[in-house]
């Protein structure tokens, strides 16, 4: 059996979880009816008041309501039990594709994310975003917590339709304690755990719109490494996993208890009835996955169903019948769902462009608008500039119960991207990831064009490749992809201006301490800009590889005339940068 699954390391690990529990466990919701009988769909009240939590790598096997025999999540599971439950919902394989396209309803390669650093987690500025959308309807908007779509001014998500936003400095993983964060850009000094302070501050504004409809966008940075939790949660843990896997969990159960506080508060306000609460996860699990992954193969960054499942709970007290919902959905319905429900119509044109349809139906017991839908998975991540070559890289389509799936390394032979993760598994040298299992575990290299199929109702682990017993249903999916390859990669490179500005992240350390250090950048056409340090801003703070890259401009195609290096004391670089002299972009 495919060791990822678990199931009799599991049954020897805690003999106290039967064998028949942990294998309905593993194949919860696969078999599930829909939430309620009948084929129309009923109509909703509209303009409720809604709060979306966004957790940031946990997995769909971290919960133990999903069977997960050692992580405690009693608020999620109160939850779960009394949501409209979506079971095969699709998610992009990392973190800011995912938040792209829960944000536009279209696939993120088509809103320029392609990665989750080098410039390329940028959301284009053209991108109508759900909150946009909504506070057109007279929604009051909020976002705390991971942004991940930009950290430059114009791409920040005060900028993108939210009225209030706060994120950490530079949108940065650290520190988990006594952060600095900013509000709408502006500096604020916090004490305590930061999961607790941006659940707190999302209850500030939700007591501040009683008056009005308002949409909460609650995005944890949690728990995403740097793995830190107060003591008393790793503590429930300790001797009983290892000691990552401790402080993963307990990082996922304060989570669950600023759940819990959310509820109540919502009860004790009035609030709880007049309010949509959604929880999902942004991608497959992490540090979690060799304790439990619910029966699935893989995990975040990679193709396969553990890679891209997530949870997706619906609650609305007295309005949605909970339940579950087997048929095919994803993040890309996230915003065609919210204009409906929060009464806002779409423009033709915006309508047209989405990938993602209304959930209303499934969400009162109807049937889906698109029984024939396919979703599309690419893990993107290659070197900037080589999109075209890598379309059979880590990629896959879901259609029905079938999930096809791609690994094929592109032609280079000494490509920086996730090419080299398959070289590595092809020589069997492999290791890590999320998994202390070998790679080739969660991943079988394939020749490009040459496709794998599963069924992922009967073989959740996709132990059993069927692309020889059904050709006709190959052919299907891969003509499918064929088309939606042409229609994301038809802008790769796009002509455009791009500004980027100097904001907080780029004038500062890693250590939020004003950066003494700056160069200048003279452009063939005369003008000279001051930049921070030149390294690569990957999410956690500024790190310099051995020759300084100046990151984003070499991107961009700067024509860069010479390079003049500056230190001063005391004073930070220029804060607005405008790059002129581009000849074109190349994101991509």
């Amino acid at each position: 059996m495919y060791e990822n699954n678990n199931y009799y390391q599991l049954v020897k690990r805690y003999p106290a979880v039967s064998r028949r529990s942990l294998l309905a466990s593993a194949m919860l919701g696969l078999a599930a009816l829909p939430a309620a009988s009948g084929t129309a769909s009923e109509k909703l009240p509209e303009k409720p008041n809604v709060i979306f939590i966004l957790t940031d790598d946990q997995g769909y096997g971290d919960l133990s309501f999903h069977g997960n025999p050692v992580l405690k999540t009693p608020h999620m599971n109160k939850l779960a039990e009394k949501s409209v439950r979506f079971e095969d919902f699709v998610v992009s394989p990392s973190c800011s594709p995912t938040r792209c396209a829960l944000m536009t309803g279209m696939h993120e390669f088509k809103s320029g994310v392609t990665h989750t650093i080098k410039g390329r987690d940028h959301m284009s500025l053209d991108s109508v975003t759900v909150a946009d959308m909504l506070k057109r309807g007279g929604y009051a908007t909020g976002m705390f917590g991971k942004w991940h779509l930009g950290k430059e001014k114009a791409y920040r998500p005060e900028k993108r339709g939210f009225d209030i936003a706060m994120t950490t400095v530079g949108d940065s993983q650290k520190p988990h304690f006594n952060p600095t964060m900013l509000r709408n850009g502006k500096e604020e000094k916090h004490k305590g755990y930061r999961t607790d302070i941006l659940f707190r501050e999302a209850i500030r504004f939700i007591d501040g719109h009683k008056d009005r409809p308002f949409f909460c966008y609650l995005a944890t940075y949690s728990p995403h490494s740097p793995l830190v939790a107060p003591e008393k949660y790793v503590n429930l843990y300790n001797g009983k996993v290892t000691d990552q896997q401790a402080t993963f969990m307990g990082m996922v159960t304060n989570i669950d208890d600023n759940i819990g506080k959310l509820l109540l508060h919502l009860e004790k306000s009035g609030l709880a009835k007049k309010t949509l609460i959604i929880l999902m996860n942004d991608n497959g699990g992490t540090f979690g996955v060799d304790v439990w992954n619910a029966g699935m193969r893989g995990h975040k960054g990679n193709a396969w169903y553990g890679g891209t499942r997530a949870l997706s709970f619906w609650h609305w007290p007295g309005v949605l019948k909970p339940g579950t919902v087997s048929d095919l959905t994803g993040h890309v319905d996230l915003l065609p769902t919210l204009a409906e429900i929060g009464g806002v119509k779409l423009e033709k044109g915006h309508r047209k462009k989405l990938n993602g349809f209304s959930l209303v139906p499934l969400l009162t017991g109807g049937s889906s608008p698109q029984p024939e839908r396919m979703l599309f998975s690419h893990v993107g991540r290659w070197r900037t500039g080589s999109g075209r070559r890598h379309k059979h890289a880590l990629c896959g389509v879901r259609y029905k119960q079938y999930h096809l799936v791609s690994n094929a390394p592109c032609a280079y032979a000494f490509c920086r991207g996730e090419c080299r993760f398959s070289r590595r598994i092809m020589n069997g040298t492999m290791k890590g990831g999320y998994s202390t299992k070998k790679r080739a575990f969660n991943a079988k290299v394939t020749e490009p064009g040459q496709w794998l199929l599963f069924d992922v109702q009967g073989d959740l682990a996709q132990e059993k490749n069927i692309a020889e017993k059904h050709p006709e249903i190959v052919a299907k999916m891969s003509k499918a992809y064929d088309a939606w390859w042409g229609e994301v990669s038809v802008d790769w490179p796009h002509k455009t201006e791009r500004t980027f500005e100097g904001t907080l992240h780029s004038t500062l350390d890693a250590r939020g301490k004003p950066s003494p250090r700056y160069y200048i950048l003279k452009l063939a056409s005369g003008d000279e800009i001051p930049i921070s340090q030149p390294g690569v801003h990957n999410g956690y703070g500024w790190t310099k590889e051995k020759v300084p890259q100046l990151k984003p401009f070499t991107d961009a195609r700067v024509k860069i005339k010479a390079l003049a290096y500056n230190e001063t004391k005391g004073s930070k670089p220029l804060v607005v940068v405008r790059v002129t002299g581009i000849e074109r972009i190349e994101r991509h």
